[in-house]
């Protein structure tokens, strides 16, 4: 009998770890999808993560939006096959509802086809070819966190399948640092918070005043438009709220300078439309 008893709890542990191993493995304290099977994980440093905030599209070869954001962090990528029955949908405000409930903002979310192609969300942006499926089943949302930004991606594939993809980046203090790393080595170096995020640019830039300190940082702002003119006096007003706000946290006014240079440099831009850059001035 109790070698029987040890036979079935023996059973019971095989079935049950690998769910439990599952679970642990999920960053945010998240829940995996009831009975979901995962595929993919991958963990490294990303020093140039592209979190669209606009549905996507090709042109001249390039993958494009009318807004991203630039991040470098940890990045914890993730993809689960999702049991037969459920949809696209159920798997996305899985993840979506557990986000909202830790206090995730969403900044950006679009379903079907206003989300753009999905060959190009699976093969450009997430590197996952299983995530190619249908247009009209695709779900997609970035968020933040205080810890953290997050993307989710679901779509069902032509042979019915569905899968469930998340992207999490951490330990963005790790991202300042780096910047420090890179505007040193190269004199300057963009602010990948910028616009949608100014708390954690104004952050970033004290930070990189701490680190420098007998230095003079220069803010450069570009704006996307058509007409120079405007476009020089909206990233110039940009360039001095930026200021103000970092000026008002504490930072050193007299070893920050500011400047708005519109579209002059439409190469800075690519498919953006603002892009803030500090530029190092060794004192």
């Amino acid at each position: 009998m109790k070698s029987l008893l040890f036979l079935l709890v023996s059973v019971l542990l095989l079935v049950i770890s690998p769910v439990r191993a599952q679970q642990e493995a999920l960053p945010l304290g998240l829940d995996p999808f009831p009975l979901s099977r995962l595929i993919s994980q991958v963990e490294r440093a990303d020093p140039d993560y592209r979190l669209m905030l606009g549905g996507i599209i090709k042109i001249n070869g390039l993958v494009r939006s009318d807004r991203e954001q630039r991040l470098q962090a940890q990045l914890n990528r993730m993809t689960w096959q999702l049991p037969s029955g459920y949809s696209p949908e159920a798997g996305f405000n899985y993840l979506r509802e557990q986000l909202l409930n830790k206090g995730a903002e969403v900044l950006f979310e679009c379903a079907g086809r206003q989300c753009g192609p999905s060959n190009l969300w699976a093969n450009e942006i997430f590197g996952q070819a299983r995530l190619y499926g249908v247009d009209s089943s695709q779900f997609y949302a970035a968020l933040t966190m205080q810890q953290a930004h997050v993307a989710i991606y679901s779509v069902r594939r032509g042979n019915g399948r569905v899968y469930l993809h998340l992207d999490v980046l951490e330990n963005e203090a790790l991202a300042s640092t780096e910047l420090s790393v890179r505007l040193r080595q190269q004199g300057y170096v963009e602010l990948p918070d910028w616009p949608d995020s100014p708390d954690r640019t104004v952050q970033a830039v004290l930070e990189l005043q701490r680190e420098l300190p007998a230095s003079e940082l220069w803010l450069v702002v570009h704006w996307q438009g058509q007409d120079l003119d405007l476009t020089l006096r909206q990233s110039k007003e940009a360039a001095a709220r930026l200021k103000r706000l970092i000026v008002e946290k504490g930072g050193e006014g007299k070893r920050l300078r500011v400047e708005g240079v519109g579209a002059l440099a439409p190469s800075v831009l690519g498919g953006r439309r603002q892009v803030a850059v500090v530029v190092l001035r060794e004192g």
